[in-house]
């Protein structure tokens, strides 16, 4: 079987260039088949330099004269996906290595996820001959984050004009956007790079420029998102806390649920040292009930200390004593995780 396609060449004659269409016949029987050195792997940290996964690959030849094979190896979960390139068979990823591909792709740390993995090779610029698949089902580990460069800053901020700034992370879940949760007063913000004053961001309803306006805010706790390349802004109320007769109360709208903290290197809300009663709690955004996290458990209240949480979720037992308590959101899949840490 042939197969024909049209791939696009260069052609470049004394300061004149111009694309011309080349018609290609190929191999249609012809084939990338991929193998895995392992089905299911467990990531440990503190193995990072080791080999975690081989990729080989076989490719049965076009019979075409092309260039040079570029192999793309593909990992995806659901609709997200990564790839990295490689010029031949195998490919060696190392511990480091693949806990940063399945994160990219919004493999849940500590739980076990099943991902595809495909070797491809591309013909042309949109085109690829047949290819195989195959499952991994991998556990990642939770990583500590690096901030991003960016940072919050002025008067409205914590540490005022002189800093340090309030850190911007990367957006989970998208790249093109950082993300700051910070409490401000009445006052005024900019946003700058590394703490100096070389590269800094300003302007007005929502739109930035270089070295533009201060930033007129009120008090309030917040969620701040900058996309630095769109030069745009957003600004919203955001406090994630703890409600329930094992806190201070289920009222809404009084400001009296326990405050919990972002920790952008676990990507995680905690509160530290919470006096908690016999009685039951949840979390909830704004101290509002518009969004709120429970225990996905069939029993209410969930007697668990941690486990899972879902959009709407049961109450979660809590009982008389001081805790640390961690929170992890999934907010785009209305999932997440709790931890009460019995001091």
């Amino acid at each position: 079987m042939k197969k024909i396609i049209y791939l696009m060449s260069l052609l470049t004659l004394t300061l004149v260039s111009c694309e011309k269409e080349e018609k290609v016949t190929y191999d249609g029987n012809a084939k990338v088949t991929t193998t895995l050195s392992a089905e299911s792997v467990t990531l440990d940290k503190d193995k990072k330099e080791e080999t975690a996964l081989t990729v080989s690959w076989e490719s049965t030849p076009l019979n075409v004269n092309v260039a040079k094979p570029i192999y793309e190896i593909e990992f995806t979960n659901g609709k997200k996906s990564v790839a990295r390139t490689a010029s031949e068979s195998p490919a060696v990823f190392t511990v480091a290595q693949l806990n940063k591909i399945v994160t990219e792709i919004n493999a849940k740390a500590n739980e076990e996820t099943e991902i595809s993995v495909a070797v491809k090779r591309k013909l042309g610029s949109n085109y690829y001959i047949d290819f195989t698949e195959k499952k991994l089902k991998v556990i990642a580990y939770k990583d500590l984050i690096a901030p991003t460069e960016w940072g919050v800053v002025g008067s409205a901020a914590p540490n005022g004009w002189d800093g340090p700034d309030t850190s911007f992370w990367k957006l989970v879940g998208d790249d093109t956007q950082y993300v700051a949760y910070v409490t401000l007063k009445d006052g005024e913000i900019k946003f700058r790079k590394n703490n100096k004053w070389d590269v800094n961001l300003g302007g007005a309803n929502g739109s930035l420029s270089d070295g533009g306006a201060n930033i007129k805010v009120t008090a309030g706790t917040y969620r701040i998102l900058l996309n630095v390349d769109a030069k745009t802004y957003s600004i919203e109320e955001y406090s994630w806390g703890i409600v329930g007769d094992g806190a201070n109360g289920w009222d809404a709208d009084k400001g009296t649920d326990i405050k919990l903290s972002y920790e952008g290197s676990t990507n995680s809300w905690k509160a530290e040292n919470v006096a908690l009663k016999d009685g039951q709690i949840k979390f909830r955004l704004n101290n509002k009930w518009d969004t709120s996290y429970g225990a996905d458990s069939a029993v209410e209240p969930a007697p668990e200390q941690n486990g899972k949480l879902s959009s709407g979720g049961k109450n979660i037992k809590s009982n008389a004593g001081n805790y640390n308590i961690t929170i992890s959101l999934d907010e785009e899949n209305k999932a997440g995780t709790y931890k009460l840490e019995k001091l």
